[in-house]
């Protein structure tokens, strides 16, 4: 595996293991809670993180085989979220589905093949900033670890 991609493979399953138990650590009132009408409340964040989980997940297994340049198709995470209803659900089935399925993508991750790491990608959402393969899936613990951050600070 290159060493690059075993840091950033790393670095999403010590994100597993901890996040899990700190979350529910928190009450339902303070996972519910909205810091402010427009903001996500940390169930939401969560729930986020699901559908980042989910839209990557078609990411990494058709890059795998779909011609170069890898064209990212960017989702609409305000209209996922709200559609969702993610503080509705409960909390332990939130952070189980987020669970098993980060440990499905490690798994991705783990066996991505390096002749496809540094494929180019490109996107009509210039808030994916990708330039190949490799900075997606760094990205994507990028964004958790940022999320990670706001729902324990």
């Amino acid at each position: 595996m290159n060493s690059e991609l075993k840091i950033v493979c790393d670095r999403l399953q010590k994100n597993i293991n901890k996040f899990s138990s700190d979350f529910l650590k928190y009450s339902e009132e303070e996972l519910t809670r909205k810091p402010a009408p427009n903001k996500w409340s940390k169930k939401e964040i969560l729930g986020h993180l699901i559908d980042s989980a989910a839209n990557n997940h078609h990411r990494f297994i058709r890059s795998q085989f779909e011609s170069e340049p890898f064209k990212v198709i960017p989702y609409e995470q305000e209209h996922w979220v709200r559609i969702q209803r993610y503080n509705e659900p409960d909390s332990k089935f939130l952070i189980e589905f987020w669970k098993i399925y980060n440990l499905h993508l490690h798994s991705i991750i783990t066996n991505f093949p390096e002749d496809r790491l540094f494929v180019k990608c490109v996107s009509t959402d210039k808030r994916e900033i990708a330039e190949n393969l490799f900075l997606l899936i760094k990205d994507y613990v990028d964004h958790m670890d940022h999320h990670m951050r706001q729902i324990f600070t």
